[in-house]
């Protein structure tokens, strides 16, 4: 069979997980022990497989920087929350204060996932990886207003990685929540690639006005900073901001990175869950990270002031699933 699932220690000890397709040459590498990182994805693209997602070479051994390498899971919020703090149901919340004077990315990003299931179907490699909120950061419950669950399912076959995310409320109570995810994609594809010679195609047409990075509840057309819908070329972007008023494609949003030079592009998709993308570059000219969430920054709080921020609410035994894809084409328009 072409799909392989497996895992492994490797020399700090750290459980890594391997997914496969040895038909098409796709690799995928999870590291369960440090927000269930999916660190290292290499897809066929332009007549060669190339690493898509950016990490440190040491991530696994020694993983730092839980926001800045391979796919963070941002959960149960993403992005800031005001100066870490929030009111839900009638009652005060104080978060901690780790981006300057706000809260940022929740608790799962670095925290211990358990790994639920490795293996193969007809369906591709997959791996299924479960943080319960209380159990993996119990130091954090008394800061959220209930319990919560997510399970992610990774399934690689072909060109295409699927994340399969699902939240759930094992209490008694109300469970608000944010879900996102911040990867590193690669744009040029390979070394010695001209970020000139690339596209950027998002499918948003509105942008969150922001006062340092947290949302001032007023939402705007694109400017022609943030107009993506033509593409603009990675080079020389600076970006960190929220768009919003997402175009699908029946169920799926398309976002497209384009390599000119390999006449190739990748995409990542996201479904009707998901109604914000986050952009953001880093000082590598060659990376770019495009976020979706199913929410704005600091929801939480625009929420208490009765604006639509996207935050979601489970009721006890409710769950939700949403899907994201990436994958690679070589035909390009």
């Amino acid at each position: 069979m072409a799909f392989v699932g497996t895992k492994e220690k490797n020399a700090s000890g750290r459980e890594i997980v391997h997914l496969s397709d040895t038909s098409s040459g796709a690799s995928a590498s999870i590291l369960p022990s440090f927000g269930f990182n999916l660190f290292d994805l290499k897809l066929p693209v332009g007549g060669e497989v190339l690493p898509m997602i950016v990490s440190s070479p040491t991530f696994a051994e020694d993983p730092q920087g839980p926001a800045r390498n391979g796919i963070p899971v941002l959960f149960p919020y993403p992005n800031r929350v005001r100066e870490g703090k929030y009111s839900f149901d009638g009652k005060d919340y104080q978060l901690p204060q780790t981006n300057g004077k706000n809260a940022i990315h929740g608790w799962g990003m670095n925290s211990p996932w358990q790994l639920v299931e490795v293996g193969n179907d007809k369906d591709g490699a997959f791996a299924v990886g479960r943080y319960h909120l209380a159990e993996a950061t119990p130091q954090m419950r008394p800061l959220w207003p209930t319990d919560a669950i997510l399970e992610i399912r990774y399934n690689l076959a072909g060109r295409k990685l699927t994340m399969t995310a699902t939240v759930s409320n094992p209490t008694d109570r109300d469970l608000p929540y944010g879900l996102g995810f911040h990867p590193y994609f690669r744009l040029p594809f390979g070394p010695g690639g001209n970020p000139a010679e690339t596209s950027v195609i998002l499918p948003v047409g509105k942008m969150w006005v922001l006062n340092e990075f947290l949302p001032t509840g007023e939402i705007k057309p694109v400017d022609a900073r943030l107009d993506f819908r033509k593409g603009q070329p990675r080079e020389g972007l600076k970006l960190d901001d929220v768009l919003t008023d997402v175009s699908y494609d029946g169920d799926w949003a398309v976002c497209r990175l384009v390599d000119h030079a390999k006449k190739a592009e990748f995409q990542l998709k996201f479904d009707k869950n998901y109604r914000e993308l986050v952009v953001y570059t880093p000082n590598d000219p060659s990376v770019i990270s495009l976020e979706p969430y199913t929410q704005t920054t600091d929801a939480i709080n625009l929420y208490a002031k009765g604006i639509d921020g996207g935050l979601r609410i489970l009721k006890h035994g409710e769950s939700a699933t949403m899907r994201v894809t990436m994958e690679t084409v070589d035909a390009t328009s």
